[in-house]
C-alpha cells in the first residue's frame, strides 16, 4: 500500500508490504530503489523488475514487512534522506508489530550504493545488509565500520554500469575481520538482471536478511 511520512519540513513517500500471517516481533526489510525510481510518483518504484514489483505482483510473499521509500527527484543519493529514513523506521516500529532489532537493508544500483552508504553511516541501526550492484570504496575506516555487520553483496559479472569488482574487493578484505560477510557473483548477469536474485529460492536473500539479528 502507498503511504506518506512527514517529519518537520521533510516527507517521504513509500510502499509498505504487509505479510499475510502477522505475529509479534516481525522483521522489517528496507528496500532502496535505483535511479529510475526517483520522483514523486510512487508507481516509478514498482516499474523496475526488482523487489517492490515482485512483492506487488505476488512473485514473492515473504513473512516480513518490507518498505520501499521513494527518493525525491531532486536528490542524487540516498544519504541525503538518511535522517528522515531512520525516523520513518522508528515510526513504523511503533505502529506495527516489528522487532526493532531486526531491521535489515537492501537495494539495487543507486539503492545498492545507498545500502553501502547507510550501512557505513549507521551500522548499529541494521541487523544485516544486502547491497545489489552497488559501489563502495575499500577504505580501512569503512572495513572497520562493517566488521560486525552481516553483509551479503550481490553483483553481476556482466555489469557494465557499476563495476562489480568494487564489491568484490571490499568483501575480500572485509572477510579477514568479518566472518558474516559474503558475495555472490552472478555469472553473465547484466546490471538490470541482478535483481532477479531476489526471486532465487536457492539464494533466498530475504530469508537471509531476516534471519540475522
Amino acid at each position: 500500500a502507498p503511504q506518506s511520512f512527514s517529519s518537520g519540513s521533510e516527507s517521504l513517500n513509500y510502499w509498505l508490504y504487509t505479510p499475510e500471517n502477522i505475529t509479534e516481533n516481525m522483521p522489517l526489510v528496507v528496500y532502496l530503489h535505483g535511479g529510475s525510481g526517483r520522483g514523486d510518483d510512487l508507481s516509478l518504484v514498482t516499474e523496475a523488475e526488482s523487489l517492490p514489483r515482485f512483492l506487488q505482483d505476488g512473485r514473492l510473499s515473504p513473512s516480513c514487512y518490507v518498505i520501499a521509500p521513494q527518493l525525491p527527484g531532486n536528490c542524487r543519493s540516498w544519504t541525503e534522506k538518511k535522517g528522515i529514513l531512520l525516523k520513518l523506521i522508528d515510526f513504523l516500529c511503533t505502529q506495527y508489530p516489528l522487532d526493532a532489532a531486526n531491521v535489515s537493508l537492501t537495494g539495487h544500483s543507486m539503492g545498492g550504493t545507498g545500502t553501502w552508504e547507510l550501512a557505513l553511516a549507521c551500522p548499529e541501526r541494521f541487523s544485516a545488509v544486502a547491497p545489489l550492484s552497488g559501489s563502495v570504496q575499500t577504505l580501512p575506516v569503512y572495513i572497520q565500520k562493517l566488521s560486525n555487520l552481516p553483509v551479503w553483496a550481490v553483483v553481476g559479472s556482466a555489469d557494465t554500469i557499476v563495476d562489480p569488482s568494487s564489491s568484490e574487493r571490499f568483501i575480500n578484505i572485509l572477510s579477514h575481520s568479518n566472518p558474516a560477510c559474503r558475495i555472490t557473483v552472478l555469472d553473465g548477469y547484466t546490471h538490470f538482471d541482478v535483481p532477479q536474485a531476489y526471486l532465487d529460492p536457492g539464494l533466498d536473500i530475504l530469508g537471509w536478511l531476516t534471519a540475522q539479528s
